[in-house]
């Protein structure tokens, strides 16, 4: 599995003590009315979901949200990604307990978006 860059990995950890340090979930919004909240929850032990939610008649809708799986060593490699506008819903890597199946090609692209979106995401909610 590809990991995230070191940048991306900072801001991840950033987040996840956010969501550690309040019941495993958090809302990052320090940009009211400018930008979407950002919404962070760790799933599992080793894996961390973050999304943007928009609204459409009333539903939730993802846009997008990823779900990174954090290994032994503290590194982060995207898993999932979806975006509820597009009906987009792609599983880059499953883990079956021991058994971990990774779509190579599928991965590297989750992980080049992470990296872009994760920077957009620390300069719009002003995490450094």
């Amino acid at each position: 599995m590809k990991n995230v860059n070191q940048h991306s990995q900072n801001i991840l950890n950033k987040l996840w003590e956010l969501a550690a340090t309040d019941e495993n979930h958090y809302k990052l919004d320090n940009a009211p009315n400018i930008y979407t909240p950002l919404s962070i929850e760790i799933i599992e032990k080793n894996q961390l979901s973050i999304c943007h939610y928009g609204e459409q008649n009333g539903d939730l809708m993802r846009d997008p949200e990823m779900v990174f799986y954090k290994n032994t060593t503290g590194e982060y490699s995207p898993i999932y990604f979806r975006n509820d506008y597009l009906g987009i819903e792609e599983f880059s890597v499953r883990i079956d307990g021991k058994n971990i199946t990774c779509d190579d090609t599928l991965q590297n692209e989750h992980t080049e978006f992470a990296n872009l979106w994760i920077k957009n995401i620390a300069i719009q909610q002003e995490i450094e």
